[in-house]
C-alpha cells in the first residue's frame, strides 16, 4: 500500500472520528438527566400577602397582566360572559370582552391570552378553528369593538407544509407571534399575519418514545417569553423539566434544558397524534409560569406536593429563590410579577379563588 494512501485513510479516520465525536455530543446533550431540586439549600422567604376583595367571581384564571399601576387583565375560559376581563387593583371588574360562538373573533376552545410587549394588543388563540384573534386594549377599554384582527392559521403563507394546531399562542413585537405545538418538524413558529417567518424544531429527550416525548413537551405544557424577547421558557406539567431558548430577532436556538422528575403517564385513547394524561403514578410539575427579562417564576409541586411554593430561576437555570405563601394557599392559577409586586390568583382550603398580592 503507497504512503499516500495510508495518509489519506488517516485522515479520513479522523475525520469520520471527528463527525461521530461531534455528532454523539450533540445526541448526548438532548439526553435530560433528572436530578431533583435541593429544597432545603434554597434561600427561602415567607410572603406577607393582601388579599383583594372582588366583586365579582373567577372560577378558572389561567393568564394574568398588568396593564399599569391600576389595572389588570385576567383570562378565565370557565365563565358563561366574556374571556377577558380589566380589573382595577382595589377590586372591580373595569371592561370585560372575548365571546363565546362561532361568529368572527369569536371562540370554540380558547388556549389562553398574551398580551403584546407595548401592552396594546393581546391575543387569544382558538385550538378548534386555528384562528388568531387580536384585540386593541384601547378598544376594549373604551367600549368599542375590540376585535383588531383575526389571523386565518391556514391562510398564513409558508415555504413548505405547517401544522397550525397549537397549544398557546404568545404576542411578540411588531406584529409577530409564537405558536407552540409539538409537530417534529415546525414545534414552535414565528409567523405575523401573512407569512411563516420561522420555525423550530428540536425536542429534549425526556422520554425515548418520540410521540410521547413531544406531547410531555405540549400537553399540560407553560409556554412564555420574556419582555425584551430574549428568552423563551418552557416547562412540563407531567415530570418537571423546563428548556430555556434564546430569542434573536426571528432565530430561535437552544440554551439549555434541566431535568428534576420524570413524566410518567397514560395515553389517552383514541387521541391523534398521541397525548399523554396525568395517571396515578405522574409527579406533577410546573404551573402558572411567569417569565421576566432577567429570571423566571414558576410553581413546582413534585412529589412533596408545594403548591404554595413560588420559586425563581435565573437564565443560566438555578434556582436563586423560594417563596412560601401561607399555608391556608393550597393553588396558585396564575401569577405575574411587576416592579417588585407579585400578583395572583390562588385558591384557599375552603376552595375560594382570590387575587393577592405580595412584595417580592
Amino acid at each position: 500500500m503507497s504512503h499516500e494512501l495510508v495518509e489519506m485513510k488517516k485522515v479520513g479516520f479522523v475525520v469520520l472520528a471527528t463527525l461521530l465525536l461531534f455528532a454523539c455530543k450533540k445526541e448526548d446533550s438532548k439526553k435530560v438527566e433528572f436530578n431533583a431540586l435541593p429544597f432545603s439549600s434554597i434561600v427561602s422567604d415567607t410572603l406577607e400577602i393582601d388579599s383583594v376583595h372582588m366583586n365579582t367571581f373567577f372560577s378558572n384564571p389561567t393568564s394574568l397582566f398588568t396593564i399599569d399601576d391600576s389595572l389588570i387583565l385576567v383570562f378565565d375560559d370557565n365563565r358563561s360572559d366574556k374571556l377577558c376581563h380589566f380589573i382595577h387593583t382595589k377590586g372591580y371588574v373595569v371592561k370585560s370582552f372575548g365571546e363565546w360562538g362561532r361568529a368572527r373573533g369569536e371562540f370554540i376552545l380558547p388556549q389562553g391570552l398574551s398580551l403584546s410587549k407595548d401592552k396594546e394588543a393581546c391575543c387569544v388563540y382558538d385550538y378548534n378553528t386555528q384562528y388568531n384573534v387580536c384585540f386593541s386594549v384601547k378598544e376594549a377599554l373604551g367600549g368599542g369593538n375590540p376585535v383588531q384582527d383575526v389571523i386565518r392559521m391556514e391562510e398564513v403563507e409558508s415555504e413548505q407544509p405547517v401544522e397550525h394546531r397549537f397549544y398557546q399562542v404568545l404576542a411578540l413585537s411588531d406584529n409577530r407571534f409564537l405558536g407552540f405545538g409539538n409537530h417534529p418538524e415546525n414545534r414552535i413558529q414565528i409567523f405575523n399575519k401573512s407569512k411563516m417567518l420561522a420555525t423550530y424544531s428540536d425536542f429534549p429527550v425526556l422520554d425515548e418514545k418520540e410521540e410521547n416525548n413531544r406531547s410531555v413537551w405540549g400537553n399540560l405544557a407553560s409556554f412564555g417569553v420574556s419582555p425584551d424577547e430574549k428568552h423563551i421558557v418552557i416547562t412540563t406539567g407531567i415530570g418537571a423539566a423546563f428548556e430555556i431558548l434564546s430569542l434573536t430577532g426571528e432565530e430561535i436556538s437552544h440554551k439549555l434544558v434541566k431535568g428534576f422528575y420524570a413524566p410518567k403517564y397514560s395515553i389517552a385513547q383514541g387521541a391523534v397524534p398521541t397525548c399523554v394524561i396525568v395517571c396515578p403514578e405522574t409527579v406533577v410539575g410546573f404551573n402558572a409560569l411567569h417569565v421576566a427579562n432577567d429570571c423566571f417564576y414558576a410553581v413546582l409541586a413534585g412529589p412533596e406536593e408545594r403548591y404554595n411554593e413560588i420559586l425563581k430561576f435565573d437564565f443560566d437555570g438555578e434556582c436563586v429563590h423560594r417563596y412560601c405563601l401561607p399555608s391556608d394557599i393550597v393553588y396558585i392559577n396564575c401569577m405575574t410579577v411587576d416592579k417588585g409586586r407579585l400578583w395572583a390568583f390562588v385558591e384557599n382550603k375552603d376552595g375560594e379563588i382570590k387575587l393577592i398580592k405580595a412584595r417580592i
